[in-house]
């Protein structure tokens, strides 16, 4: 079974993870930042603690992975890097043996820093990055989001490991 898991701070990345697990039959696990990230300064606080790459406190803590044949991870690019939400999990996760499919969502052509930076980390950690995507969401519709993510998960081969 497939499980993906995403931390979400704006509406399209988890439109286009719900697409996805529609697609794959899988579980998806919304990762919550529990300090408070609304507003003008904690924004920009949140921000910078991207841009340093720093860790915050998440619920889920942590998650195994070892029951699911396939885990796809996903951020969105803040200022080029991952979220810390997500950074936070993969620190305090297992991902000894599990293929993995990172996949970040972004406004801009500031991305590939999100992969790298996860992929790094989660090889760290055991993990084996199979494939890797990013969703160039700015201006579209949730149609136009719709028929990219299908086009993407026809070229993912995603069926070979689930």
């Amino acid at each position: 079974m497939p499980q993906i898991v995403i931390y979400s701070s704006n509406k399209k990345l988890k439109y286009i993870s719900t697409l996805i697990a529609q697609r794959i039959e899988a579980e998806i696990v919304e990762i919550k930042d529990t300090k408070k990230r609304s507003g003008f300064f904690n924004n920009i606080k949140n921000n910078y603690n991207a841009l340093r790459l720093k860790s915050t406190e998440i619920e889920p803590q942590s998650i195994d992975f070892k029951e699911y044949d396939l885990v796809m991870l996903a951020s969105p690019s803040t200022l080029g890097n991952p979220s810390p939400a997500i950074l936070t999990l993969i620190e305090n996760s297992d991902f000894e043996g599990s293929k993995v499919i990172i996949y970040t969502t972004t406004e801009s052509t500031n991305a590939k820093g999100v992969l790298k930076e996860l992929k790094k980390r989660i090889e760290q950690k055991g993990g084996e990055i199979i494939n890797t995507f990013i969703m160039y969401v700015n201006n579209k519709t949730d149609e136009e989001l719709k028929i990219t993510t299908l086009q993407v998960l026809s070229q993912l081969d995603i069926d070979l490991y689930i």
